[in-house]
């Protein structure tokens, strides 16, 4: 009988795809438009911030890259005229495209109602994972979130509000958020061992729902889990492919998308919708 589902965030519960690229592509032409700069010069110096991070999501990519150095010593000045109206146009994007998939909503109302607890288990880092679960209000639906550290802060200089937050506990959300050391990224099976200790089940009455063969469901494998390949998380069109590999680096994009399988990573259980997991739970019980 499945008692708890374990489930990705990134193109499990959203399109990650769907909502970074146009999120980024507002934020380099904000940033083009303010620094006078062309776009191939912007996006070659953020490519270089996510690459040595291996992430789209690290928040103080601007910063970080060498279109800070000529105004280094002046980040209050590059922080209000450069990185904040970029920001902004970048939170614009993703409020308008940053959708649960269709059904999650319904689906994770559905499971809390049962009883059945739902917990996410992301590779993401915690800051963009809770903040991500709180603008679309997964949260209220979740027993808690399990993610990997929180980016650092950088020491090229901070916003004064952002330190601010953090020192007051950061985001509050409806749900526990529990950081996971950074070697506990999936396959391995430590995240989800101590969900099932948190909730008192066996890893064999978990079902384990994630895009990613070789992470989600090998580790469903290796752990005893029903393993639920939500395979409609996989679907990219080519459009957004092309978009993506202009703005992101190659890690990064290994790293968000990665979906090679092999002849063990291959789950019992296709989902083409999140809301087939009720279906699942069903037909176990």
């Amino acid at each position: 009988m499945i008692g708890a589902v374990v489930t990705d965030m990134d193109n499990t519960l959203y399109s990650w795809v769907d909502y970074i690229v146009p999120s980024t592509e507002r934020m380099v032409e904000t940033l083009c438009r303010v620094l006078s700069l062309p776009k191939i010069q912007v996006i070659q110096a953020l490519k270089e911030v996510y690459e040595r991070y291996e992430s789209n999501d690290y928040p103080f990519a601007i910063q970080e890259s060498r279109l800070f150095e000529p105004y280094r010593g002046d980040f209050a000045s590059f922080n209000k005229l450069v990185i904040e109206p970029a920001s902004e146009a970048f939170a614009a994007a993703r409020r308008r495209y940053l959708k649960p998939y269709r059904g999650v909503v319904e689906t994770l109302r559905a499971l809390k109602d049962r009883g059945i607890p739902v917990v996410a288990l992301t590779d993401a880092p915690r800051n963009p994972a809770e903040r991500r679960a709180g603008r679309m209000k997964l949260d209220q639906y979740l027993t808690a979130i399990y993610a990997l550290p929180a980016f650092p802060f950088p020491e090229t200089g901070i916003d004064p509000a952002i330190v601010a937050r953090e020192q007051a506990g950061g985001i509050t959300l409806n749900c526990d958020v529990v950081e996971l050391p950074r070697e506990a990224e999936k396959p391995d099976s430590r995240g989800l061992m101590a969900i099932c200790e948190r909730l008192g089940v066996s890893p064999k009455d978990v079902a384990v729902v994630g895009d990613s063969l070789s992470k989600d469901m090998r580790l469903a494998r290796t752990a005893g889990a029903l393993g639920c390949w939500a395979e409609y998380g996989t679907y990219v069109s080519a459009e957004y492919q092309e978009r993506l590999a202009i703005l992101s680096a190659p890690a990064a994009t290994r790293r968000h998308l990665r979906q090679a399988p092999d002849a063990e990573s291959m789950p019992p259980v296709r989902l083409s919708c999140f809301s087939q997991i009720l279906d699942v739970i069903g037909a176990a019980r």
